[in-house]
Parts: structure tokens; sequence; C-alpha cells
């Protein structure tokens, strides 16, 4: 990681405070606790929860709260940068589950503001999406689309999805693309997708159909709704938004 995000980041960590638990009411339709899988997405799933993210179960324990306490600073960092939308949008990353067995993928409970995210409020999804790990519950957007992109994708621990301005306001254009006009672009030469069937994000269908679109690029812009990133690693992804957004404001001021 650059000395710059790493000096964020440490910075951010510092401001973490107490854990905030959601108090509002909300639908039970949203929380699908029970949300199962057919028999080809579990053995797609295995794929990504079976991973070898610890190869010493005794360290994993450690390595979960590294992932939390960082997945927590780019909530915050996201939302310091004004990147999110209430309480709406995902960031999650591939852990080792904490008990040692297997992995999760850690995201926001539902109902809570990025704002007040810490590293002990998240929760983890097993293979089959049920909370193994933390109290809340998943919204139904971020199973059907990050936990498909993971299927997909297993080079990408990290998943990010924001509606950051400028690079959502291009993706609203009849030609949607980054132009390579900037220093700042070129680093994301043949490496964007572009979605322009914009659909709820609903069903697991919906996130198959977008991990499609994504291929084997590290960034989607969702036209007409905002921008997602598959990376390796969470400070990875986050300078990828970082830059991606800078030549967006660029392209768009120029």
């Amino acid at each position: 990681m650059c000395s710059l995000w790493r000096s964020r980041l440490l910075v951010v960590n510092a401001l973490l405070g107490k854990r905030v638990k959601p108090s509002a009411s909300f639908p039970a339709w949203l929380f699908p606790r029970d949300f199962t899988l057919s028999s080809e997405k579990k053995s797609s799933a295995a794929a990504a929860w079976a991973k070898d993210l610890c190869a010493n179960a005794k360290t994993a324990k450690l390595i979960n709260r590294e992932c939390r306490v960082n997945l927590a600073t780019a909530y915050r960092l996201l939302d310091h940068l004004s990147w999110g939308e209430g309480i709406c949008n995902h960031l999650t990353v591939m852990a080792p589950a904490a008990s040692g067995n297997g992995n999760v993928m850690l995201l926001i409970p539902y109902g809570l503001h990025w704002s007040e995210v810490t590293a002990s409020c998240l929760i983890g999804l097993d293979e089959n999406c049920r909370v193994v790990e933390g109290e809340g519950e998943a919204e139904l957007s971020a199973i059907c689309i990050h936990t498909e992109i993971h299927r997909a994708r297993a080079d990408a621990d990290c998943v990010l999805h924001v509606h950051s301005p400028y690079s959502t306001a291009i993706g609203m254009l009849k030609d949607a693309r980054l132009l390579m006009v900037h220093q700042n672009s070129l680093r994301f030469y043949r490496n964007v997708a572009y979605d322009v069937d914009y659909s709820l994000p609903d069903s697991v269908q919906e996130g198959g159909r977008l991990a499609a679109c994504l291929a084997d690029k590290q960034l989607l812009v969702m036209c007409n709704h905002g921008l997602l990133v598959a990376m390796p690693t969470i400070a990875q992804a986050f300078d990828h938004l970082y830059y991606y957004e800078k030549a967006s404001q660029f392209q768009v001021s120029g």
C-alpha cells in the first residue's frame, strides 16, 4: 500500500469508536437469513469460500480482525468522501473465519450508516449466505451482487461498490466510456467493463449477469447506477476507486 493511503488508514483507524447497532425496524424480507442456493451455485461458491486464505488456523482470528479493521476503515474513508448512498452501498472482503473453519464474506449489517461502521460490527456470511459472524442481517442486494462477484472471481477478495459522483455522472451519458486523455485514465486502459442493461439487484441471476459483464476486468461501470471495483486487496481496490474518480472528475471538468 502506498504511504499516502497507509497514513490515511491509520488516521481513520484511530477514529473508529464504539460499536453502533442499527435501531430501526425493517421488513423481514430484506433479511434472507435462510437464503438458499442451488446445487450449481453451491459448487461455484466452494471455490471462493474454501480458498486458502489462512494456512495456519491459529492465525485465522488475527487475519480476520485485520480484514475487519481495514474494511471498516474503507467504509469510513469513503463516507468521508461522500461516495456512498445512505445505508445502501456495500463494501465486502473475503477473510478467514474467526473460528478457523473456512472463510466468510465480511460486510456491513443492514441499517448501519457508513459513518458508524467499526471493525466489530461487521457481519460474516458463509458459502450459503448465512450470517455466521456478528449481529444483524445482510441486505438483499449485497447478497445478490457481491456474493456472485466473489464466486465468479476468486482472485478478487475485495469488492467495493460506490456511487462516486463523477464516475456515476459519466455512466449516465450515452457514451459512458472513460476517455484515455489523462495519466490517471491510462492505468485503466482495457481494464474497465460497462453494463448498460440496468436492472434491480434483487436476485442472484442479476448478480451473475453483473459478474459476467465484469468478466476479467477490475472495474465495472454500472451505467445509470454507480461503480464497482474487484481487486485482491482492500488497499488496491480503494486505490483504483480513488484514481478512477479523479480521472472522471478531470474528464467532466475538461
